[in-house]
């Protein structure tokens, strides 16, 4: 046996004999309010109510009273609150999260793709990853499911699900305002309203405007650029803003519930979000001398971006401008429990997103051509102008040097993007629900349609590479610089449509022992074309149309076993699989996301409900890791026009654990500890080398790419976890009690990039200030809270709290994208502190 596998078997067996920890909660209140023992938490992880301590899943739960004292907003805050899972924003800074779980990495916006880790919203799958960075405005709890979650869940997953629960009217009057002031000009309400049953009739509403100034001043600030000609007037001219990472959200949510009958429920849900924003800044970690160092050098210093592994002050990213993203939700609930025996359950929705922005992806605004470097501004990039490529002399072929000549002295673009996102969908799911002594089975069908459209503007280069833009003149003088055209171009499109049946018996074999099945058949199909013209120096030619084809059936399915030994302490292992569907973009074919697992852990309340401890181990083999790339660097010739392909990477290994502990020593003090453990390595001998080629042996792709280190693990740290305190005392000002709180947030040191090498080639080696540039260290995000609860305000009930996140200001780096001899990043968001006050009657 290999010593890898002995160490993993050791790994797994003695941490399968501790006695270990489990869900993010509070404790209950006592007649003081204060805590007294762990909370019950009720999820839907297994598409029925359960107490979270009975679900054979590696599951965190945070409820509303966790996410208020965690400051829990949306997503990005869940990163390392939750074992092994991280959150990053992606390059660019476009509103979309790049989540790591249990080693599946996922991100991007590629047309019609899955993601690895799903996100949920009241059981509905979302299908759009850019623009998911928002905030809802009524959230009740948020689960966290870790693993493959191929039989219940929706479209599948291979790393996890990301679920978030809104609340449902309660039928009596209830007023609650929330108010938040904080620095950066931070301002967020949120208004709740509850109105009283009316028949069978119940009705809540939420409103919430939260805006805040970017932390990051952009040296570019003012630079305009006109899209007019190129879109034909439809879009005019766009100014980049003064500071980057500004956030104005308005978000709607309402709810109407009909009890028309004891036993059948309707509730119709409706949710609104809009954010326009500024994307977050980026900059420059990795930036070597040779190649646009010219170009570099002729900025002056106090306009160009720093190179810096630290959060600067200031860049230049002339190019962003203002974006907007619009998320907007119907939900149709149903309920009918038909007897004691026999429930089922419709779930009709349905989502639109829409996004749109501009961002400076290298984090080198303000470049100015030189006669060093001539570029036209239209020329498509050939292999020989690839990042870590030959830069050559003069111009791009076929331009005539008179262009190049032509393009001296204006703006230039080493990688810069627009980015246009539209989706709808539409889904329904059936469930049936089978209860009896003997046995439990959840049954269902799932519809689900979705259309979209992603890339850039019509008639606009998605990604300019390389680019001098022509104009009429400066800003400085009053005019904006020229948006080249791209003739025939218009966004990929593409029509999808999944059904799928599952079922999941559990047989109670005894009163302490179960044995759970599980099976799902999956069918994907897509259709749809991405645009490219043919020749962008010559629109006289017909644009290039690539087919996207997909068609494919998929069986998942689930084996586990739980045992209760005594009360209050539930045992399980299970072996189960997930995936995610195949497609093809950039004229690459890309085959499914696969994952087989093992699974075991045991979940523990104990001393009369004072600890809770839940801990689990799992083995898991990955194929064909999907990961989201630019075809300019897929290594396959007829890709390199497109700005996104995905590609099927590598095969992996990882096993791991989570461990999740929740203790209150003494009334009204809750302490908690969890921590995430991850071994991932991906297997070099299934590296994509090009297509039809796999492995070391291959002569292109990301074996050419990786050189002699090979394609390394990146963005997947080994130790994640969470160290939290809180203390709740007696009432002691008007009835309130005073809440002090501190958590500690943290990361081991992790690479965020797969090429660790400034060229390519197989001999081609690692540069250590590249490593280095590349590296996020270890890291403590450290956040606090003291507040003042319940207090009585006249006839009403009241709490202040004062706060800070990210206390210690790190400012590390969090993200690097690899752009050959440029390495833009994006950082650590700066410390933020403020005030709350919420009031309810």
């Amino acid at each position: 046996m290999k010593i890898l596998n002995r160490t993993r078997v050791a790994f797994l067996a003695s941490a399968a004999a501790a006695v270990t920890a489990p869900a993010f909660a509070q404790s209950a209140p006592a007649d003081d309010n204060r805590v007294t023992g762990v909370e019950e938490i009720i999820v839907t992880a297994q598409k029925r109510e359960q107490n979270l301590q009975n679900v054979p899943i590696s599951i965190t739960a945070m409820t509303a009273n966790a996410l208020q004292a965690n400051r829990v907003q949306d997503v990005r805050d869940l990163s390392a609150v939750v074992p092994n899972l991280t959150v990053r924003p992606s390059g660019g800074g476009s509103q979309l999260p790049n989540y790591t779980l249990r080693g599946i990495l996922t991100g991007g916006s590629a047309v019609g793709t899955d993601k690895g880790v799903a996100l949920y919203i009241d059981g509905v799958y979302i299908q759009a990853t850019a623009g998911s960075v928002f905030e809802t405005a009524d959230l009740e709890r948020i689960e966290v499911l870790k693993g493959p979650q191929g039989t219940l869940f929706g479209r599948n997953a291979t790393g996890g699900a990301v679920s978030f629960i809104t609340r449902n009217p309660t039928g009596e009057f209830g007023v609650r305002q929330e108010f938040t002031y904080g620095n950066y000009d931070q301002i967020r309400s949120r208004t709740r309203v509850d109105l009283p049953q009316f028949g069978p009739l119940s009705l809540s509403a939420t409103y919430l405007h939260k805006e805040r100034r970017g932390d990051t001043r952009n040296l570019g600030a003012s630079t305009r650029w006109d899209y007019g000609p190129a879109t034909g007037g439809k879009i005019g001219v766009k100014t980049s803003p003064k500071y980057l990472g500004d956030e104005n959200v308005e978000a709607v949510s309402a709810a109407a519930k009909l009890d028309l009958h004891p036993d059948l429920d309707l509730i119709y849900k409706f949710d609104y979000s809009q954010n326009d924003f500024t994307p977050e800044a980026a900059g420059v970690a990795y930036f070597p001398t040779g190649f646009l160092s010219g170009l570099y050098a002729a900025q002056s210093a106090a306009t160009r971006t720093p190179v810096t592994l630290k959060r600067p002050k200031a860049v230049n990213n002339n190019f962003t401008t203002p974006g907007y993203s619009k998320n907007v939700g119907h939900n149709l609930t149903a309920k009918w429990q038909i007897n004691d025996t026999v429930s089922v359950k419709n779930i009709l929705a349905r989502r639109t997103t829409r996004l749109y922005n501009t961002f400076q992806l290298d984090g080198l605004g303000g470049l100015l051509n030189t006669p060093a470097v001539p570029v036209s501004a239209t020329a498509i990039v050939p292999p020989a102008w690839l990042p870590g490529g030959n830069p050559g002399q003069a111009c791009l072929a076929p331009v005539p040097s008179t262009s190049c000549l032509q393009s001296v002295g204006k703006p230039f673009a080493y990688l810069t993007n627009n980015s246009f996102n539209n989706l709808k969908q539409w889904s329904n799911e059936f469930q049936v629900n089978i209860n009896t002594d003997w046995f439990t089975i959840t049954a269902g069908y799932l519809y689900f349609h979705m259309f979209q459209q992603t890339g850039g503007l019509n008639d606009v280069f998605n990604t300019n590479i390389l680019t001098a833009f022509y104009g009429q003149g400066t800003s400085a003088q009053g005019t904006a610089f020229v948006i080249p055209q791209n003739p025939g171009f218009q966004p990929g499109n593409i029509k999808v449509n999944s059904n799928a049946v599952y079922v999941q018996p559990e047989f109670h074999l005894t009163d302490r022992l179960d044995l759970v099945l599980g099976g799902r058949i999956t069918k994907d199909r897509k259709k749809g074309n991405e645009y490219l013209p043919n020749q962008p120096t010559n629109p006289a030619l017909p644009r290039l149309i690539s087919p996207i084809r997909y068609r494919s059936s998929h069986q998942n399915f689930l084996v586990g076993v739980n045992y209760r030994p005594v009360d209050g302490i539930l045992t399980y292992a299970k072996y189960s699989t997930g995936y995610i569907s195949g497609g093809q973009l950039a004229t690459i074919p890309f085959q499914p996301e696969t994952a087989k697992s093992w699974e075991a852990g045991i979940k523990a309340d104990l001393l009369d409900r004072r600890l809770r401890t839940n801990l689990s181990v799992f083995d898991v083999k990955y194929k064909a890791i999907q990961y989201n790339t630019s075809g300019t660097i897929s290594g396959v010739p007829a890709a390199f026009p497109f700005s996104v392909a995905i590609i099927s990477s590598a095969d992996a290994k990882a096993y791991g654990a989570e461990w999740e502990n929740t203790f209150i020593p003494v009334d009204g003090l809750t302490l908690g500890a969890n921590f995430g453990y991850l071994h991932f390595k991906f297997d070099q001998d299934t590296v994509f080398g090009g297509i039809g080629c796999q492995g070391p042996s291959c002569t292109g792709g990301f074996v050419l790419q990786s050189g002699a280190p090979g394609y390394r693990e990146f963005a997947r740290p080994k130790w994640t976890g969470n160290l939290s305190a809180q203390y709740e005392t007696a009432p002691i000002i008007a009835g309130g009690h005073m809440m002090f709180r501190v958590d500690g947030n943290f990361q081991s040191k992790n690479s965020l990039t797969s090429d660790l090498t400034p060229g390519t080639g197989p001999t081609s080696q690692a540069d250590p200030v590249l490593v280095k540039a590349a590296t996020k260290p270890f890291a403590w995000i450290v956040n606090g809270r003291v507040a003042l609860t319940d207090f009585d305000l006249g006839s009403t009930k009241a709490t202040v709290a004062v706060w800070g996140r990210n206390i210690l200001d790190n400012d590390d780096i969090i993200q690097f994208v690899g752009l050959g001899p440029v390495g833009s990043a994006l950082y650590e968001r700066a410390r933020t502190y403020g005030v709350d006050l919420a009031v309810e009657f």
